[in-house]
C-alpha cells in the first residue's frame, strides 16, 4: 500500500514540529523515501522540475545544499555554515577533496559528504554524525545571513579553504567569487553583482594570520574577472604562467561589421584568435553542439582563428599553450610583443 502523500506546502526539508503542525502522522515520518540526516529533521525528494532547471549544477553541490538547508533547521544558536558547506551554498565548484567527508568509502560521495559548521571562539564546535565542526575567530570569519541562514561571507569562505586546496584551485574559487555573471551581446545585461569584490578578498587577507595565508596572497594576485568555471581558470593559468604568450582578454564579445557573432571565454582580439574550452556539455548537449558549430563558422568567416581545448589537452603539460602559440604565430604575433 502506497503511503499517503505529504502536504504540498511542506518544504523539502522540514522538522517534526512542522510536519505535525501540517497534520503528518508519526507513521508517515518513518517513510522509507524520507531521508533522516539529522535528529528531528526529514528531507523529501526535490521537485524533478527543479533538478531539470539546475541540471548543470554539480550533484555534490546539490546534495550539500539540501543537507545544509536541513541542518539549518536544527543548527545550534551561535553556529553558522562554513568552509565547503558555505561554498556549496554559494554554488562555488570545489574538487571533491575540498569537501569534508566521513570515512565510509562504500557509499557514493554525496552520502559521504559532511556539513561544515562553525562557531566563533570561545564557543564550542558543533558536533554530530554528519557534522564537521570548527571553532573560528570572529575577525577572520565574518558571518552574513543568506536566505535566513547564517554562514561565512564568500570572501571568508575562500580564505577558509586555503589549507585544503592547491594554488590553482584557490584561484578558481576566487575567480568564481569576483565573476560578474552576464548575458553577452548587444542586448546583454549584468545578471547580478559578484559574490565578492577584490576589496573583500584583500580585507580577509589583511584581517590577520591564518593557515594558508601565503597561498592566499599568491592566489589573490592571479584572480581575474571573467572565468566562468574551474576549467576556464585552469586554462587561463596554463596560458599565462611560465609562458611568453600575451595576456588574453576574458569573457570577450566578438563582433564583425557591427554584427554580434558570439562570446569567447579567452580571446586575443588584436590577433583575431579565440580560445574555447570544450567541456562535456559542448559534446553531449546537441543544441550546444550546433550552436558552437554555427559560432565557429561565423568566426572563421570574419577572419578569426578558433583554438579548441579539451580536458585532455589541459592534462598534457604544455599542450594548451603550444596550440594557442601556434595560432598566434599564424596570426602575426611575435614573441616579445604584447
Amino acid at each position: 500500500m502506497r503511503p499517503l502523500p505529504l502536504p504540498p506546502d511542506l518544504p523539502t526539508a522540514f522538522t517534526f514540529r512542522q510536519a505535525r503542525a501540517a497534520g503528518v502522522s508519526e507513521k508517515q515520518l518513518r517513510r522509507a523515501d524520507l531521508a533522516a540526516p539529522f535528529r528531528g529533521v526529514r528531507i523529501q525528494d526535490a521537485d524533478p522540475q527543479t533538478d531539470e532547471r539546475d541540471k548543470f549544477v554539480d550533484p555534490v553541490i546539490r546534495a550539500v545544499q539540501s543537507l545544509a538547508s536541513a541542518y539549518a533547521l536544527v543548527m545550534p544558536p551561535g553556529a553558522h555554515l562554513s568552509h565547503s558547506t558555505a561554498a556549496a551554498h554559494y554554488k562555488i565548484p570545489l574538487p571533491h577533496r575540498g569537501f569534508a567527508q566521513r570515512n565510509r568509502w562504500g557509499l557514493p560521495f554525496e552520502e559521504r559528504v559532511l556539513i561544515e559548521a562553525a562557531v566563533h571562539r570561545p564557543g564550542r564546535a558543533p558536533r554530530g554524525a554528519r557534522i564537521r565542526g570548527h571553532e573560528t575567530v570572529a575577525a577572520l570569519d565574518p558571518v552574513i545571513l543568506v536566505g535566513g541562514i547564517p554562514m561565512s561571507t564568500p570572501a571568508a569562505t575562500w580564505a577558509s579553504l586555503a589549507s585544503r586546496l592547491t594554488l590553482d584551485e584557490l584561484v578558481a574559487v576566487g575567480d568564481a567569487l569576483v565573476r560578474i555573471p552576464r548575458i553577452p551581446g548587444p542586448d546583454g545585461r549584468v545578471l547580478h553583482a559578484p559574490l565578492a569584490t577584490f576589496d573583500d578578498l584583500d580585507a580577509v587577507i589583511a584581517a590577520g594570520r591564518r593557515v594558508g595565508i601565503r597561498t592566499l596572497r599568491e592566489a589573490r594576485q592571479l584572480i581575474r574577472i571573467g572565468s566562468a568555471s574551474p576549467q576556464e581558470t585552469k586554462l587561463r593559468l596554463a596560458l599565462t604562467t611560465g609562458t611568453d604568450l600575451p595576456a588574453p582578454t576574458l569573457d570577450f564579445d566578438v563582433y564583425a561589421a557591427g554584427v554580434y557573432l558570439g562570446c569567447s571565454e579567452i580571446a586575443y582580439p588584436d590577433y583575431l584568435v579565440a580560445v574555447e574550452y570544450e567541456g562535456d556539455q559542448h559534446r553531449t548537449e546537441r543544441s550546444q553542439w550546433v550552436k558552437d558549430i554555427d559560432k565557429y563558422n561565423a568566426y572563421a568567416s570574419a577572419g578569426w582563428r578558433v583554438v579548441q581545448i579539451t580536458a585532455d589537452h589541459l592534462h598534457e603539460t604544455g599542450e594548451a599553450p603550444r596550440r594557442v602559440r601556434d595560432a598566434l604565430l599564424q596570426a602575426g604575433w611575435r614573441p616579445g610583443t604584447a
